[in-house]
């Protein structure tokens, strides 16, 4: 059910003339959106508008694109997609332009009386918004952002989950919105300016809480959002909410059995999954050891062979698992090596893509996409969104608490996402750069609860993870990965996001949920070993395990060795950057070579001698490398916006 609409505020323009002078170079290949809605005669005509937030995007991989301007000249969108198929759809007097995709072509046409096979997902979209408005979104399958004209105002709408990023802009004179801050920063009277709480939450995080971007003003529209542009005034509805039906004392939650809940996640992993198959000519799956990358494998596997498969080898075990399971479900196998990546490259293409909202750590994945972009050219990336968070045990706290205090909350929540120990903040970074960490840690979490009615503990925590798509970590990677191939989340269905609001919290116990999944799905897939155990996924872990996840013993065996050997003798995971940072200059100075800049020390963050602290850290095996990548991230956004303004 949608909620109340509320109201919203717009940000005051500054001077007419001032805006970021920064043009990107080199990339300019990136599938996007982009649209400007006057407010009144001050603002800029829409096509001198539509010219500067396109400006990046002259020519690429996208492989279609399309734009509309209303009669009267006050609104215009531009759109850059995959595919063949315009994204803009016109009827009617009513204009629609999209970014993305639609999964459930065929229910859709169905519904709103479509027989004509030729209809793009826009122009479905279009005659669902016709028909139905707000009331029917929840049910659409896909990823997408669209942009809908009627009498009635423009519209902008976020698909259920808000997996795809659009930022939005609301100034004295005109509204604008797109896929990349920088087009809303060349608008005439745009002053760029940091958000220092979303600054503060980067370091606290690795991500940026609720709406807010690095850019002041520019929000992230929520999902399952209907932002309503009208008469100078603008409103957000949202039309579909999460709400938990899983109280164990409840009748509707213990009715069903988990062997029964095992059987619905199944067919509607398989329902989903083959839909996907169904609407996408080639697809592919980045194959790890873990869970969720072979769970949409087993069942694309079903479908079709010889699926490619990518696998990132962090270290030979993992390796191994991901390569027997991709020879299972009879799959093509690519194999990358990640100690070989230019990360000075990787650093400069994932900014100009992420442009500060997108903690750096989250473009490791960069070379692999533009290699797939070009060999393999997949219509779609089959991702493991949620999934883990669904039915396996990330985020999951155990036993079930209603008693739960608001500051039990909050400190459950830096549990699972606080990125670093705020000691190791202390120790490096300016005292009132600090101080700020600190409070900004607070506010962030308990403004975010306040909209949070649900008495589990458990339920509260994952619906602050949902509130946050997954906190805008997970999603993070596939947002900087789709400039080159477009990505699908099969885990999201509506189907299964249902089925997740009525299990039992328990049942997922040591992901003991998914395993299952998988078991019923494709014993052989099951039988080979996960990464996270060495065992088979009908096998539990063991003691040994247990308390080795609970005490980390490696770990710390590895930094005292590393310190007694005066850094000789490194034991730690291959796979831990911390590591990669000590061992590979490459590596190292992509970093050091930003971080050391005078200019980055300029900024009140950091000065020479915390830097060289944080290095020493780092060198002695304490894992904070986290926050020189956070440094690194902000100091690009500085660079890209505030500096060149």
């Amino acid at each position: 059910m949608a909620s109340p609409a509320g109201t919203l505020r717009p940000r005051r323009d500054a001077a007419a003339g001032v805006g970021s002078r920064h043009r990107s170079e080199g990339l300019k290949s990136m599938p996007a959106v982009c649209g400007f809605v006057q407010l009144n005669p001050d603002a800029p005509s829409v096509s001198d508008a539509l010219a500067r937030m396109g400006d990046d995007n002259e020519s690429g991989l996208w492989e279609s694109e399309s734009r509309f301007v209303n009669e009267t000249q006050d609104v215009g969108v531009h759109s850059w997609q995959f595919g063949t198929a315009s994204p803009v759809a016109e009827t009617g007097g009513l204009s629609l332009a999209l970014d993305g995709y639609v999964v459930n072509r065929t229910q859709l046409a169905s519904e709103v009386g479509v027989d004509d096979p030729s209809f793009s997902d826009a122009r479905l979209l279009l005659e669902l918004w016709h028909q139905n408005r707000v009331s029917r979104l929840e049910h659409v399958e896909g990823d997408y952002n669209f942009v809908v004209t009627d009498g009635d105002g423009v519209h902008v709408v976020s698909s259920r989950l808000g997996a795809r990023h659009l930022y939005w802009y609301w100034g004295e004179s005109y509204v604008a919105f797109a896929t990349r801050m920088s087009a809303i920063a060349r608008l005439p009277g745009f002053a760029p300016q940091v958000d220092r709480m979303a600054m503060l939450e980067m370091f606290n995080f690795g991500y940026i809480g609720a709406d807010r971007s690095l850019l002041e003003g520019v929000r992230l529209l929520p999902g399952a959002t209907c932002l309503t542009i009208q008469s100078g005034t603008v409103r957000q509805q949202r039309y579909w909410d999460l709400q938990f039906a899983n109280d164990t004392g409840a009748t509707n939650a213990v009715a069903t059995g988990f062997e029964e809940y095992v059987e619905e996640a199944v067919e509607a992993y398989r329902e989903s999954v083959d839909a996907h198959s169904q609407r996408f000519e080639q697809i592919t799956v980045p194959l790890s050891g873990g869970l969720d990358s072979r769970t949409l494998l087993a069942f694309a596997a079903q479908q079709r062979a010889g699926i490619p498969v990518h696998h990132v080898s962090w270290y030979g075990a993992e390796a191994q698992i991901a390569r027997q399971l991709a020879i299972e479900c009879g799959a093509d196998w690519h194999e990358y090596d990640p100690l070989g990546f230019d990360y000075s490259t990787m650093l400069a293409d994932g900014d100009l893509i992420a442009q500060g909202n997108i903690h750096c750590h989250q473009f490791w994945f960069l070379p692999v996409i533009q290699s797939m972009a070009t060999t393999d050219s997949p219509s779609i990336v089959l991702d493991g969104y949620l999934m883990d968070v669904l039915f396996g045990d990330t985020f999951l706290i155990l036993p079930e608490r209603t008693d739960a205090s608001q500051a039990d909350t909050v400190s459950a929540i830096n549990r699972q996402w606080r990125r670093c120990r705020p000691e190791l903040v202390k120790k490096v970074f300016s005292s009132q750069f600090y101080d700020d960490y600190e409070a900004a840690n607070a506010h962030s979490i308990t403004s975010q609860l306040e909209g949070l009615d649900e008495p589990s503990l458990t339920n509260r925590v994952q619906a602050f993870s949902f509130q946050n798509r997954s906190n805008r970590y997970s999603v993070a990677l596939p947002n900087v990965q789709r400039q080159y191939a477009d990505y699908a989340y099969p885990g999201t269905s509506r189907r299964l996001i249902e089925l997740y609001r009525q299990i039992p919290p328990h049942f997922k116990k040591g992901s003991q949920f998914s395993r299952a999944i998988v078991s019923r799905a494709d014993p052989g897939v099951a039988a080979v070993s996960w990464a996270k155990t060495g065992r088979p996924l009908d096998q539990d872990k063991g003691r040994l395990d247990r308390l080795v996840e609970r005490f980390p013993v490696k770990q710390a065996g590895a930094m005292l060795m590393l310190r007694a050997s005066g850094g000789k003798l490194d034991l730690s995971h291959r796979a831990d950057l911390n590591r990669h940072f000590r061992q590979h200059s490459g590596f190292r100075r992509a970093f050091l070579d930003i971080a050391e800049q005078e200019r980055t020390l300029s900024r009140g963050i950091i000065d020479a001698d915390g830097l060289r602290r944080l290095v020493s850290m780092i060198d002695r095996g304490w894992p904070a490398l986290f926050l020189l990548q956070a440094l690194v991230t902000v100091e690009l956004f500085h660079r890209r916006f505030i500096d060149e303004a």
